[in-house]
């Protein structure tokens, strides 16, 4: 796969589809703080749409951001058609493949931890240390519960790291803050492949991101609050853009099994089903007969924002990736 000439991107848009939209919007305004746009109302008016759901599909759809920044947000739309199911079917099972979690920074994650209980989104296991190979240390973190299906990661850095990347994103956090809530938009989002490479290679190719470690998790502390068997071994790759937000955390299970329902991981199913860029130039894309292109057409992101996009089957777990015109 030939490299497309483009600036490092990084994760824009978590897009998911939603139950019930005014339950999501409080969600990750209310709770996490993000800011919420006016809710924006329309039907599909093309026999194939960009979400490819039937024409005349009715849509209600809301973005959720930090002011003043496009990574890491959360594209919540509700779909309107009757039959839906739930991406992942088996919501006390941990990853599944394709996209499945979304991951906050947090001050105080004992803290978040409460505030989230409160409001009734549980957590899988009490805050958990662990280490994640030499690069990153030992951060604190947990698994909730979230609306549609969403596992909501929390982690709160190390205190102390010898690696300058690490040193250099604490730094970014310190300095970057928080939301009123104390969480921060989405940091890095989990991408469960069945080949690594091939999924390393188009994040890297295409969208020109760069890879920040790579390493075997076995702990039994890990697999604990992930939910993974005992034994199990999980090869996790980060794929990091220009930002220090905006991650792609690659999770290939090496000795166990995970569901697989990738056919039913897209509109109107319900929960996380795509990921959105912002690159230069979409034309480039059409031009690689390498990649397994779905749909060229417009993206209604908010009220006052349409951009060209162009939805495709992300090599190594076909889910979807959706790359909108800068």
């Amino acid at each position: 796969m030939s490299k497309i000439e483009s600036p490092s991107a990084q994760l824009n848009f978590a897009i998911i589809s939603v139950a019930d939209l005014n339950k999501s919007i409080e969600f990750y305004s209310d709770v996490i703080g993000l800011r919420s746009l006016p809710i924006m109302e329309y039907e599909t008016e093309l026999g194939v749409s960009i979400w490819s759901v039937p024409k005349g599909t009715k849509i209600r759809q809301s973005l959720c951001h930090r002011d003043n920044s496009e990574v890491g947000q959360v594209l919540l739309i509700e779909f309107s058609n009757d039959k839906k199911n739930y991406i992942r079917t088996d919501l006390n099972a941990g990853m599944v493949r394709g996209f499945w979690n979304i991951n906050f920074y947090v001050k105080d994650i004992y803290q978040s931890v409460e505030i989230l209980k409160n409001k009734g989104y549980l957590p899988w296991s009490d805050p958990t240390e662990h280490q994640i190979g030499d690069q990153v240390g030992t951060p604190i973190e947990v698994i909730v519960n979230g609306p549609d299906g969403i596992a909501v990661n929390l982690v709160q850095l190390p205190g102390n790291s010898q690696r300058e990347s690490i040193q250099d994103m604490c730094s970014f956090f310190q300095s970057n803050g928080t939301t009123n809530k104390g969480f921060t938009e989405i940091v890095t989002t989990s991408h469960c492949v069945s080949n690594t490479e091939n999924a390393k290679n188009f994040y890297h190719d295409v969208l020109g991101m760069q890879e920040m470690f790579s390493d075997v998790l076995c702990a039994k502390e890990s697999n604990q609050f992930l939910r993974r068997p005992v034994e199990g071994k999980t090869l996790i790759t980060f794929m990091k853009g220009e930002h220090f937000y905006g991650k792609i955390a690659l999770s290939e299970p090496l000795n166990y099994k995970v569901p697989n329902n990738i056919q039913n991981a897209c509109p109107p199913n319900i929960g996380y089903f795509g990921q959105g860029f912002l690159i230069n130039d979409t034309r480039k894309i059409l031009t690689k007969n390498n990649l397994n292109i779905l749909c060229q057409g417009p993206i209604n992101i908010s009220e006052e924002e349409v951009r060209e996009a162009i939805s495709l089957k992300c090599p190594g777990s076909d889910a979807l990736i959706y790359l909108l015109e800068q």
